[in-house]
Parts: structure tokens; sequence; C-alpha cells
């Protein structure tokens, strides 16, 4: 394809069906985060860990909040990234976990 060609094939997602939607049994639950010590982290990493330890034992949802509010690094764009991408690299590295209360 050429440069100027901007066709190409689209991406559709799929729509999700949640059993027992609009049921109490779908509603979901706060969970709470569980943070491992000590994990050795530079950069970026280490600031929005010191942020994630600090919040070990409470909701997911005040460690997002006080994140967003006053995020504890910034790129060189200025633009501050999204709390949830960083807890998913915590739950994915395994130095998180949200747990029900």
């Amino acid at each position: 394809m050429g440069k100027g060609n901007k066709g190409g094939a689209s991406v559709v997602a799929a729509p999700t069906v949640v059993a027992g939607a609009g049921t109490a049994a779908a509603t979901s639950k706060p969970g709470i985060l569980a943070v491992k010590p000590g994990v050795a982290l530079r950069g970026a990493r280490a600031a929005w860990y010191a942020v994630l330890l600090a919040h070990n034992g409470k909701p997911v949802a005040e460690f997002l909040a006080t994140c967003a509010a006053n995020p504890p690094s910034l790129p060189k764009s200025g633009v501050a990234e999204k709390p949830q991408g960083w807890l998913g690299y915590f739950l994915r590295t395994n130095v998180a976990q949200v747990v029900q209360p």
C-alpha cells in the first residue's frame, strides 16, 4: 500500500455479555489492594510503586482517585498517564493483587 492510502482493515470489538446483568449477582464488589513489599524498581515505576505501596490494604478506587488527582510522575510530554494502566502493569507483573474484602 502506498503512503497516501488511508484505507485498511477496521477492528470491531464484539459486545460483551454479562450473565445476570441487572441483578444483585452482577454487581461488582470493591477490591482491596494487596501489594508485595520490597520490590526494586527505578524511575517512574518506582514512583508509582511508592504510591501503590502506600495504598496497601485500601480500596482500589482510592488509589485510582489519588493518582488521577496527583500523578506520581509525568512523562516528557507533560500529559498524565492513566492510573488504570499502571495498576494493570502491577497486576500483570504480580507486584499487586486485588482481593475481595
